[in-house]
């Protein structure tokens, strides 16, 4: 029975643990003239001449959209990803999207041969370890990019510059998951884990019933 109480208190233990974890995105956002806007500057760069600060914000994940508000506001709570959003400089939710630059910095797994999507409208750079891993920086219209990570694998910090620049359209969402996340292509989900841990109870149960039935 001692087996079996260790099982037990095994599983119960596995079943508590947390399905996900997320690190928080920081962002920068300005106002930039049509020239920035139009070719996203490189890292080191950032915002470059004649900008003006317009806020900050976190976010749990890279997912933005301003295409059905077009406003700094409908842009970040487009998909409930941004929070602690500061204005500043005159700024409100209400004002426009047009010729604005961000900048996304945090932490993320990165894994050599992993494959990212980013959906993008206009210019994105996208940087791993300071290292370049995607430059599309023009405008254009919305666009899926893929890119493959070719560094080593680990967690590193990124540094992903956006810019908006004509108006209508605002895009920029990437697959990349945060760091210390744990997502179905590295890890089981909550209910394929307690599948896992009812069995191996269930296992263990028999085993010490045969072990007693040897013994009697």
């Amino acid at each position: 029975m001692r087996n079996l109480k260790i099982s037990i208190l095994a599983l119960t233990g596995l079943l508590s643990l947390p399905a996900a974890y997320a690190s928080s995105i920081q962002g920068v956002m300005w106002s930039v003239p049509a020239s920035t806007a139009d070719n996203v500057p490189t890292l080191g760069h950032v915002p470059g001449t004649g900008a003006t600060e317009l806020g900050t914000f976190t976010a749990s994940e890279i997912k933005f959209s301003g295409d059905s508000n077009y406003s700094l506001g409908g842009f970040l709570n487009s998909f409930g990803a941004a929070s602690n959003i500061v204005f500043m400089n005159g700024a409100t939710a209400n004002s426009s999207l047009t010729d604005v630059l961000f900048e996304f910095t945090g932490s993320a797994s990165f894994t050599n041969g992993q494959t990212f999507n980013v959906l993008h409208d206009d210019g994105v750079n996208l940087y791993v370890s300071s290292n370049l891993v995607l430059g599309q920086p023009n405008t254009t219209s919305p666009i899926t990019t893929p890119f493959t990570y070719t560094g080593s694998s680990g967690v590193f910090d990124f540094d992903f510059i956006y810019a908006n620049g004509p108006p209508t359209q605002a895009d920029f969402q990437t697959t990349l998951v945060t760091s210390g996340t744990i997502t179905s292509s590295n890890a089981p989900e909550p209910s394929s884990l307690l599948l896992w841990g009812v069995g191996l109870l269930a296992l263990a149960v028999v085993t010490i019933r045969r072990r007693q039935l040897q013994v009697n």
